[in-house]
Order: structure tokens, then sequence, then C-alpha cells
């Protein structure tokens, strides 16, 4: 009863935090599973990718699995291709770059950021100056593992919220559609 209390009050702060942050969506594809924001800072205007999380697969009990994983790919190549497709006939077509923020909670995350470079995504790590950044990015990775133990439980199997780490992605407009359409030939979206 108690846990799920606690993924409502999660689920209702995360829609409460999506929209006073600006997070919006872009279509009404069920099967899109990301959603953005505008951001300007100084003169530039970037891209903020932000996971759809009511649209993400549920990870089974038994964990994930290959079917698993090809269904998440071609999600995300044929969201990250619908968002380009969105973008390019906004308002903000000149905008060059896109941008996301992910945490790990797992201790190999060296083969997924080598995945994620392999696509094409520049890949930060994000560590904090001193103690009130890195306590801001405790709180954030924190925020984080409530978000996923709300929306897809399963997915915390295996996962230590004290191996976290937190990176920033970066990718340029055309390296997307380059991406996709290598990832429309491997995967046959």
């Amino acid at each position: 009863m108690m846990g799920k209390l606690f993924r409502f009050i999660i689920i209702n702060f995360d829609h409460f935090l999506s929209k006073i942050q600006g997070v919006k969506i872009f279509t009404d594809n069920p099967e899109c599973i990301l959603r953005y924001k505008l951001v300007r800072k100084k003169s530039k205007t970037f891209v903020e990718l932000h996971l759809w999380n009511e649209h993400l697969p549920q990870i089974p009990s038994e964990g994930i699995d290959l079917f698993w994983g090809k269904r998440f790919q071609r999600l995300f190549f044929n969201s990250l291709k619908e968002l380009l497709d969105f973008v390019e006939r906004s308002s903000f077509s000149d905008v060059e770059w896109f941008m996301g923020e992910i945490a790990f909670f797992f201790k190999n995350q060296d083969k997924v950021v080598r995945f994620l470079k392999k696509l094409g995504f520049m890949v930060y790590p994000i560590e904090g100056r001193n103690i009130f950044q890195r306590f801001f990015i405790f709180l954030k990775n924190g925020y984080s593992f409530c978000l996923i133990y709300a929306y897809n439980p399963n997915s915390l199997r295996g996962k230590d919220f004290f191996s976290r780490k937190r990176y920033q992605l970066w990718i340029e407009k055309d390296k997307i559609r380059s991406v996709y359409e290598e990832a429309k030939k491997v995967y046959k979206t």
C-alpha cells in the first residue's frame, strides 16, 4: 500500500515538475519515448531531451532480454527521428544541438558509455566541483532513482544507488539523421 502511494506521489510530482520546467510533448504517438525542452543560454538555443517515462517499455520481472533491448532501441531511434522531424518543421529549426542528462545505477557503466559514443553522442561525466554541487547531483540522482521506482520498478533489480554516476549527453542535429539511417539498416525499424 505504501509503495503504491509513494509511486502515485512521485508520478504526480514528475508531471508537475515537467509542466513548470517547460518539458513538452511533440507527438501523440504512443511509441514515442522522448519529450523535449527548448533551452536558451546566452546566444545559443538547444533541445534538451527528456524520457517520456509513461511510454518506456516495462521491464519484465525476469529482467531484460534481447527482445526488450531491441524494442527499446527501435523506440529510441524512432523517437529521436520523430523529434528531429518536429524540430525541423518548428520555429526553432536552426537548433544545432540536442542534449540530455542521464544517471546510471550500476557498476560497469563503461559499456553503455562506449555504446552511446558509438551512436555519435558526446558523453561527459557530471561531477561536482564543491560540496554544494555534489549535494545537488546527489539529490538529482535520488530523484532519478525515485522515478525509476515509480515508473518501472523491475528495472531497479541489480541496481546500486551508491554506484550511480550522472552523465551529460550531446549530439549534433546532423548526426541524429545519420545515426537513425544506420539504425534503420541494423534494426530494420
